[in-house]
């Protein structure tokens, strides 16, 4: 598993993912401003697909486990005083 450096300020984390990277921007430094909202949805046989979602513009990208972990750690160390991220919270 790659390990992914937590950036400050705000930027990127800089071996992030693209997904990463993308939904971060599209959050914090586009016109929505937001905390994207967590989709998660299982087929039958147990695979799961994991989504973000932006709740002003309803823009959406799927993710992997791996995404789903940077998304946290940059939230949780960035998102409260940038006001932007991931919602982790039901």
């Amino acid at each position: 598993m790659e390990q992914a450096q937590i950036a400050t300020a705000g930027q990127p984390m800089l071996e992030a993912p693209d997904i990463f990277t993308e939904v971060i921007a599209h959050l914090c430094e586009g016109e929505c401003h937001a905390f994207g909202d967590l989709i998660e949805w299982c087929e039958s046989r147990g695979d799961c697909t994991i989504a973000v979602v932006c709740p002003s513009c309803a823009r959406q990208w799927i993710i992997d486990d791996d995404e789903l972990d940077a998304l946290r750690r940059w939230t949780s160390a960035n998102g409260t005083h940038l006001g932007c991220g991931v919602s982790f919270e039901a």
